[in-house]
């Protein structure tokens, strides 16, 4: 029951983290073309990155401190760290992506196409998919190695499937919030 809770504190932390920055990213520039505000917006987008992320290791410490509590051996002390591990792993995962699909600070160079600048946002919100999904992916295969159960791989692939839903999701979200895309 522990790992399944540890589990799903992970899963809601990379479905939090993906939910806020992906449609943070819908709106910041892509480096190209910025006006005045899209450094700010840059700038309120990294800040929520990096909150997501300290939330999430917040609730994965939070988690361990609780399980190492209630733990009564050895095996269930580990099994709290391992799971603690992979929830800050699949938090760094995310921020990660999420920092990559964000992209390079936005610059003041004139003429950027909006056509341009839209691929790119959607090429960012693309990457930040397929990285969460790729996180998602490793751990899955990290949590069925460590599964001593049938139970446990069920709840492996059970997390797995609602990450990958949390992850298309926010990639529906994040390109609904680009609108349209532009016409020539």
């Amino acid at each position: 029951m522990k790992k399944f809770l540890t589990r799903g504190a992970a899963v809601v932390a990379i479905t939090t983290s993906l939910a806020v920055a992906l449609p943070s990213l819908a709106g910041a520039d892509a480096g190209t073309g910025a006006p005045n505000g899209a450094a700010s917006t840059y700038h309120a987008a990294r800040t929520s990155i990096q909150s997501t992320f300290t939330g999430a290791v917040s609730s994965a410490k939070a988690a361990l401190k609780s399980a190492i509590t209630s733990a009564t051996t050895d095996a269930q002390r580990q099994d709290a760290r391992a799971a603690f591990k992979t929830a800050v792993q699949s938090a760094q995962a995310a921020r990660t992506a999420a920092l990559a699909a964000l992209g390079a600070r936005p610059t003041k160079t004139a003429g950027a196409s909006p056509k341009a600048a839209a691929a790119s946002e959607r090429g960012a919100i693309g990457a930040a998919f397929r990285s969460a999904v790729a996180s998602a992916k490793s751990t899955l295969d990290s949590s069925l190695k460590a599964a001593t159960s049938s139970a446990d791989r069920i709840a492996a692939r059970q997390a797995f499937a609602a990450a990958v839903a949390a992850a298309t999701s926010a990639r529906q979200t994040a390109l609904t919030a680009l609108g349209p895309k532009p016409i020539k």
